[in-house]
């Protein structure tokens, strides 16, 4: 079997007896990490739906009786009593697992300002207004939270295993409220973060010690090569653009950037993945080739490519697409000292089974969900897309290799983008079939300029030479790449955008879709009407959903960068461009909107009765003065407002017994038609 690189993991060029061997991998025998995965999924929705406080240490240590009796008995006819046990303790193991995470996410921090020893994580970034930096609370209390800056040189500085000392009071992480927002509290909480703070210039100090951690050290290494690619004389773009696709930094794109990849259908190639350490993998192969095929040679070779490998990942920060590729591959370099290749729907599941073991809150991330069923997609459909035609030309068959590769990870992917985020792009099969060949080369240079840059010290001329030769080669391939994303980006309907779809509908096209592939593949009348089946309870739930049309509102968003408002017209968003003192418009309501205080130390006989008053970009509102102006029913406090200046209207407003809603403290807020 000739195994190659391509699309978002490592894939097959498969033969005819390849086909049928994985046209049989749905077998239990073939799969049984597939059946271990089983009680470990069952124990995340167990505590996620049911309960999360439990305690089952009874039910894991009936369970491992249940395994120590049957080892006992010796009888292969228990066998079948050891699969019990075993679902019962990973069961019950999952469970625990679950509450030890919940626990070191739960919020439990005094309301006051108080010290805190904390080791910084990760390199900070830059915001609009502060400094954004992952920290780790080590003393009183041993919580990861995210602190924002005061944007200064010291705070940009911090570098990762840095320790300090902050004065501040950690806040719960809040959702922003806004209409069909991502849930960014559960996100966060994926992530581990259990609280957020701002701590201002003088409420913060190093101490100069710094963690010397496996991890610490490969971030600090990965700092230093972000250094080194600021040197390759690249685009804020192509910089920001390098970095996300070597090193899974993504801090520096864009928002264009990020969109412009998004809609084009390859924004899977920012996320450092399968296609990324396939390649990486086979550096790390290619340096160790002298150690040969076989002996002991060959077993220090393959423990060589391990460390590296997963070197790489920390290096990465460990992202749950790298760290399931890592997986995969680190089973294929196992498997291939007993002989054995190749990558099935176990190995598959024994990746998915070790990172749920160590986090179970990655089941519900996007990312691992996207990661994991762009992979199965490939392993079912690609091996049976393959086969529709055989190339008589070598580069048509690679070019058709990379299209059958994008279309099965698109076709195994679409359902949940459309659940997320109600978009998918129109054009990305010709976009990554043009995009991919490129992505390998990248890699290779850019990790030989680093190399060479390393050796620029040394003033060889011949060195000077080929560093700028290749570091021209780097630039004209991601400007390449940039300049057929932002074409397609352009291009009419490059995405289509619809309402997202619910999670009943969502279960429904799955179903669909395998089930037509199985009729196809099989002709089974079963799937045919399964398939029918869905799809006509997919139409059903169109009509319903018709007939109960979302309400007319104007939404003030909260937006910490800006003012944002917009009306939802039948659930989709009209945005409001235009923000200055004016009159809203609203057909039952009275809503006035002031971005400027033009009634500073001004008094008036004479108000106006208003609805909704609605405060924006300036600090300098007073309701003592403004009560004079106008009247209102509710005083709106936009995110754009200083907490400062929002903690002294909200005071006048309790005063003056005027409601209000503060956006930034309770999301956003919607006025009914």
């Amino acid at each position: 079997m000739t195994v190659f690189r391509v699309g978002s993991c490592i894939t097959f060029c498969c033969n005819e007896t390849t086909i049928a061997n994985y046209l049989s991998m749905n077998k239990a025998d073939q799969t049984p990490f597939l059946r271990l995965l089983i009680p470990v999924v069952a124990g995340i929705l167990f505590c996620r739906f049911i309960s999360a406080s439990i305690n089952l240490y009874s039910l894991g240590l009936i369970g491992l009786l249940i395994i120590l009796f049957s080892f006992l008995k010796r009888n292969y006819s228990l066998r079948g009593i050891f699969g019990v046990g075993l679902m019962l303790f990973l069961f019950s193991f999952t469970v625990q697992s679950y509450q030890y995470q919940a626990k070191k996410v739960s919020y439990n921090f005094p309301e006051e300002s108080q010290s805190y020893i904390a080791k910084i994580l990760d390199l900070p970034q830059q915001k609009r207004r502060s400094v954004a930096c992952e920290v780790q609370l080590t003393y009183p209390i041993n919580k990861k939270v995210l602190l924002y800056f005061e944007p200064e040189n010291r705070s940009q500085a911090l570098m990762p295993g840095d320790q300090i000392i902050v004065q501040t009071s950690i806040k719960p992480i809040k959702n922003l409220g806004n209409p069909d927002d991502f849930d960014y509290k559960r996100f966060m909480e994926g992530k581990g973060f259990a609280g957020t703070a701002f701590v201002p210039s003088n409420n913060w100090v190093e101490t100069g010690l710094r963690s010397r951690s496996v991890k610490t050290e490969a971030l600090r290494a990965r700092a230093k090569i972000l250094d080194q690619y600021k040197t390759f004389n690249l685009s804020p773009d192509e910089y920001a653009f390098l970095s996300a696709l070597t090193l899974g930094y993504k801090a520096n794109l864009s928002n264009e950037l990020k969109e412009a990849f998004r809609a084009s259908g390859t924004s899977h190639i920012l996320a450092v993945s399968g296609l990324h350490v396939g390649i990486v993998y086979l550096i790390i192969m290619s340096l160790f080739s002298f150690l040969g095929k076989r002996g002991k040679w060959f077993i220090l070779k393959q423990l060589l490519i391990l460390l590296f490998l997963w070197g790489y990942v920390f290096i990465t920060g460990m992202p749950v697409s790298v760290i399931r590729a890592a997986i995969m591959l680190s089973l294929f370099c196992v498997g291939s000292l007993f002989h054995k290749s190749g990558f099935t729907y176990n190995t598959l599941a024994a990746a998915a089974f070790f990172i749920l073991l160590a986090n179970p809150f990655y089941l519900f991330s996007v990312g691992f969900q996207l990661s994991f069923a762009s992979v199965f997609s490939i392993l079912f459909f690609q091996p049976k897309l393959s086969i529709l035609y055989v190339p008589q030309l070598k580069i048509s068959h690679y070019v058709w290799d990379l299209l059958t590769v994008t279309t099965s990870a698109q076709l195994g992917v679409f359902p949940l983008t459309l659940y997320y985020f109600g978009t998918f792009p129109t054009y990305f099969f010709i976009t990554n079939t043009l995009v991919l060949p490129f992505i390998g080369l990248i890699i290779y240079l850019g990790a030989s300029l680093t190399l060479f840059s390393f050796l620029l010290k040394f003033n060889l001329e011949f060195v000077q030479l080929i560093y700028e030769l290749i570091a021209a080669f780097l630039q004209f391939f991601i400007k390449t790449i940039l300049q057929i994303v932002y074409f397609f980006e352009s291009l009419p309907w490059s995405t289509l955008v619809s309402n997202q779809v619910s999670l009943p509908k969502l279960f429904l096209i799955l179903i669909g879709l395998y089930a037509l592939a199985f009729f196809i593949l099989h002709k089974r009348a079963k799937m045919l009407i399964t398939f029918l089946f869905s799809i006509s309870l997919f139409l059903l739930l169109n009509v319903s959903s018709y007939f109960n049309k979302p309400i007319n509102q104007l939404v003030v968003y909260n937006n910490f960068s800006q003012t944002e408002m917009a009306y939802r017209i039948s659930g989709k968003k009209v945005p409001l461009y235009q923000f200055e003192n004016q009159i809203i418009d609203h057909p039952t309501s009275t809503i006035v909107l002031l971005t400027d205080n033009l009634y500073k130390s001004k008094k008036s006989e004479e108000f106006v009765e208003v609805d909704y008053l609605i405060l924006a970009s300036d600090n300098s509102f007073s309701m003592n003065e403004l009560h004079s102006f106008f009247k209102p029913n509710k005083v709106i406090i936009d995110s754009s407002i200083s907490r400062y200046a929002a903690t002294k209207i909200i005071n006048e407003c309790q005063k003056l017994n005027i409601a209000f809603h503060d956006i930034s403290d309770s999301g956003a807020y919607s006025i009914n038609f």
